[in-house]
Protein backbone atom coordinates (compact mmCIF):
# COMPACT_ATOMS: atom_id res chain seq x y z
CA UNK A 1 0.00 0.00 0.00
CA UNK A 2 2.89 2.32 0.10
CA UNK A 3 2.61 3.15 -3.76
CA UNK A 4 -0.51 4.43 -3.28
CA UNK A 5 -0.02 7.60 -1.63
CA UNK A 6 -2.79 9.52 -3.84
CA UNK A 7 -5.59 7.59 -2.26
CA UNK A 8 -6.71 7.82 1.63
CA UNK A 9 -5.79 4.10 2.53
CA UNK A 10 -7.94 3.90 5.44
CA UNK A 11 -11.35 5.08 3.89
CA UNK A 12 -10.71 2.91 0.56
CA UNK A 13 -9.88 0.06 3.15
CA UNK A 14 -13.14 0.91 4.56
CA UNK A 15 -15.08 0.75 1.22
CA UNK A 16 -13.96 -2.41 -0.19
CA UNK A 17 -14.33 -4.37 2.71
CA UNK A 18 -17.56 -5.92 1.99
CA UNK A 19 -16.21 -6.81 -1.22
CA UNK A 20 -13.22 -8.80 0.12
CA UNK A 21 -12.02 -11.16 2.74
CA UNK A 22 -8.63 -8.97 4.19
CA UNK A 23 -6.87 -5.98 4.11
CA UNK A 24 -3.35 -6.23 4.18
CA UNK A 25 -1.92 -3.40 6.04
CA UNK A 26 1.85 -2.71 5.04
CA UNK A 27 4.78 -0.08 5.31
CA UNK A 28 7.67 -1.64 4.44
CA UNK A 29 9.54 1.75 3.48
CA UNK A 30 8.32 3.65 6.44
CA UNK A 31 8.35 1.31 9.33
CA UNK A 32 6.72 0.10 12.54
CA UNK A 33 5.44 3.72 13.57
CA UNK A 34 3.85 4.07 10.20
CA UNK A 35 2.26 1.01 9.86
CA UNK A 36 0.97 0.99 13.61
CA UNK A 37 -0.79 4.52 12.36
CA UNK A 38 -2.34 2.91 9.17
CA UNK A 39 -3.10 0.14 11.04
CA UNK A 40 -5.27 2.15 13.97
CA UNK A 41 -6.32 4.52 10.99
CA UNK A 42 -8.30 1.57 9.62
CA UNK A 43 -9.56 0.57 12.94
CA UNK A 44 -10.86 4.35 12.75
CA UNK A 45 -12.57 3.86 9.56
CA UNK A 46 -14.64 0.87 11.50
CA UNK A 47 -12.70 -1.86 9.52
CA UNK A 48 -13.41 -4.83 11.23
CA UNK A 49 -10.32 -6.59 12.83
CA UNK A 50 -10.55 -10.22 11.49
CA UNK A 51 -10.52 -8.72 8.07
CA UNK A 52 -7.16 -6.90 9.25
CA UNK A 53 -3.75 -8.70 8.16
CA UNK A 54 -0.46 -7.11 9.21
CA UNK A 55 2.50 -7.53 7.02
CA UNK A 56 5.57 -8.44 9.22
CA UNK A 57 5.37 -6.99 12.08
CA UNK A 58 4.10 -9.19 15.03
CA UNK A 59 4.45 -6.04 17.47
CA UNK A 60 2.15 -4.41 15.75
CA UNK A 61 -0.22 -6.78 15.32
CA UNK A 62 -0.53 -7.51 18.72
CA UNK A 63 -0.48 -3.57 19.56
CA UNK A 64 -3.81 -3.47 17.04
CA UNK A 65 -5.32 -6.76 18.01
CA UNK A 66 -5.43 -7.29 14.31
CA UNK A 67 -6.93 -10.89 12.97
CA UNK A 68 -4.02 -11.80 10.73
CA UNK A 69 -0.49 -11.36 10.66
CA UNK A 70 2.00 -11.85 7.28
CA UNK A 71 5.49 -13.13 7.58
CA UNK A 72 7.81 -12.46 4.86
CA UNK A 73 9.58 -15.52 3.42
CA UNK A 74 12.95 -14.23 5.21
CA UNK A 75 10.79 -12.98 8.61
CA UNK A 76 9.99 -14.25 12.17
CA UNK A 77 9.03 -18.19 12.32
CA UNK A 78 5.55 -19.30 12.31
CA UNK A 79 6.45 -21.26 15.70
CA UNK A 80 7.72 -17.98 17.22
CA UNK A 81 5.07 -15.69 15.48
CA UNK A 82 2.58 -18.07 16.98
CA UNK A 83 4.04 -18.26 20.33
CA UNK A 84 3.35 -14.36 20.81
CA UNK A 85 -0.13 -14.24 18.86
CA UNK A 86 -3.27 -14.27 20.70
CA UNK A 87 -5.17 -18.05 19.62
CA UNK A 88 -7.39 -17.51 16.76
CA UNK A 89 -4.93 -14.69 15.40
CA UNK A 90 -3.98 -15.92 11.86
CA UNK A 91 -0.38 -16.15 10.45
CA UNK A 92 0.78 -16.60 6.94
CA UNK A 93 3.75 -16.54 5.24
CA UNK A 94 4.68 -15.34 1.75
CA UNK A 95 6.43 -18.19 -0.33
CA UNK A 96 8.49 -18.47 -3.48
CA UNK A 97 8.39 -22.56 -4.09
CA UNK A 98 7.46 -25.82 -3.02
CA UNK A 99 10.20 -26.33 -0.50
CA UNK A 100 8.87 -22.61 1.31
CA UNK A 101 5.39 -23.81 1.23
CA UNK A 102 6.47 -27.57 3.06
CA UNK A 103 8.74 -25.53 5.48
CA UNK A 104 5.54 -22.95 6.66
CA UNK A 105 3.10 -25.68 6.94
CA UNK A 106 5.17 -28.29 8.99
CA UNK A 107 5.73 -24.92 11.20
CA UNK A 108 2.03 -24.35 11.49
CA UNK A 109 1.43 -21.60 9.20
CA UNK A 110 -2.68 -21.08 8.52
CA UNK A 111 -1.72 -20.49 4.67
CA UNK A 112 0.34 -19.17 2.52
CA UNK A 113 0.85 -16.21 -0.40
CA UNK A 114 2.41 -17.68 -3.38
CA UNK A 115 3.36 -15.41 -6.26
CA UNK A 116 4.21 -13.80 -8.43
CA UNK A 117 2.11 -15.74 -10.55
CA UNK A 118 1.96 -13.13 -13.29
CA UNK A 119 4.23 -10.18 -15.03
CA UNK A 120 3.48 -7.38 -12.34
CA UNK A 121 5.19 -3.76 -12.51
CA UNK A 122 5.58 -4.59 -8.39
CA UNK A 123 8.57 -7.15 -9.88
CA UNK A 124 9.59 -5.66 -12.67
CA UNK A 125 12.15 -8.04 -14.68
CA UNK A 126 11.28 -10.52 -12.62
CA UNK A 127 10.00 -13.84 -14.17
CA UNK A 128 6.59 -14.98 -12.94
CA UNK A 129 6.41 -18.27 -11.27
CA UNK A 130 3.29 -19.13 -13.56
CA UNK A 131 0.02 -21.32 -13.13
CA UNK A 132 2.20 -24.44 -13.91
CA UNK A 133 3.91 -24.11 -10.53
CA UNK A 134 0.99 -22.62 -8.94
CA UNK A 135 -0.99 -25.98 -9.11
CA UNK A 136 1.82 -28.08 -8.86
CA UNK A 137 1.93 -26.34 -4.95
CA UNK A 138 -1.76 -26.43 -4.42
CA UNK A 139 -1.56 -30.32 -5.13
CA UNK A 140 1.02 -30.66 -2.83
CA UNK A 141 -0.05 -29.01 -0.30
CA UNK A 142 -2.35 -29.08 2.76
CA UNK A 143 -3.14 -25.65 3.81
CA UNK A 144 -4.39 -22.69 1.62
CA UNK A 145 -2.27 -21.57 -1.46
CA UNK A 146 -3.43 -17.85 -2.21
CA UNK A 147 -1.91 -16.96 -4.99
CA UNK A 148 -0.81 -13.11 -5.62
CA UNK A 149 0.97 -11.43 -8.33
CA UNK A 150 -0.33 -9.38 -11.64
CA UNK A 151 -3.72 -10.57 -11.09
CA UNK A 152 -6.45 -9.11 -13.64
CA UNK A 153 -10.38 -10.59 -12.78
CA UNK A 154 -9.81 -12.72 -16.25
CA UNK A 155 -7.55 -14.54 -14.30
CA UNK A 156 -9.69 -15.52 -11.53
CA UNK A 157 -11.27 -18.73 -13.40
CA UNK A 158 -7.51 -20.72 -14.04
CA UNK A 159 -6.01 -19.69 -10.41
CA UNK A 160 -9.09 -21.39 -9.11
CA UNK A 161 -9.09 -24.47 -11.02
CA UNK A 162 -5.42 -24.38 -10.48
CA UNK A 163 -6.35 -25.15 -7.09
CA UNK A 164 -5.63 -21.44 -5.43
CA UNK A 165 -8.04 -21.49 -2.32
CA UNK A 166 -7.69 -17.23 -3.05
CA UNK A 167 -6.62 -14.32 -4.29
CA UNK A 168 -4.28 -11.37 -3.30
CA UNK A 169 -4.43 -8.26 -4.99
CA UNK A 170 -2.72 -5.03 -4.72
CA UNK A 171 -2.42 -2.81 -7.43
CA UNK A 172 -5.66 -4.08 -10.04
CA UNK A 173 -7.88 -2.65 -6.61
CA UNK A 174 -5.50 0.11 -5.29
CA UNK A 175 -4.35 1.39 -8.56
CA UNK A 176 -8.18 1.40 -9.82
CA UNK A 177 -9.62 4.82 -10.94
CA UNK A 178 -12.58 3.03 -8.40
CA UNK A 179 -11.18 0.88 -6.08
CA UNK A 180 -14.50 -0.08 -4.69
CA UNK A 181 -15.73 -1.20 -8.53
CA UNK A 182 -12.46 -3.04 -9.20
CA UNK A 183 -12.94 -5.05 -6.01
CA UNK A 184 -16.67 -6.00 -6.70
CA UNK A 185 -15.24 -7.27 -9.93
CA UNK A 186 -12.95 -9.41 -8.38
CA UNK A 187 -15.58 -10.47 -6.12
CA UNK A 188 -17.89 -11.11 -8.66
CA UNK A 189 -15.53 -13.49 -10.70
CA UNK A 190 -14.59 -15.35 -7.56
CA UNK A 191 -17.95 -15.80 -6.48
CA UNK A 192 -19.36 -16.74 -10.10
CA UNK A 193 -16.04 -19.24 -10.08
CA UNK A 194 -16.36 -20.43 -6.57
CA UNK A 195 -19.65 -21.70 -7.17
CA UNK A 196 -19.04 -23.75 -10.27
CA UNK A 197 -16.67 -25.35 -8.80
Amino acid sequence: MESVSCVNVPQVAAAICPYIHYVHARSKQKGASALLSLTRSMIKQEVPLRQIVVNDRVDVALLTSAGAVQLPANGLSVVDAKSLLSEGTRCGVSVHSLEEVQTAEQAGADYVLFGHVYETHCKAGLVPRGIAQLESICRLSDIPVIALGGIQPHHVPELYHAGASGIAVMSGIWEAKSPVAAAMEYRRMVDLVVHDL
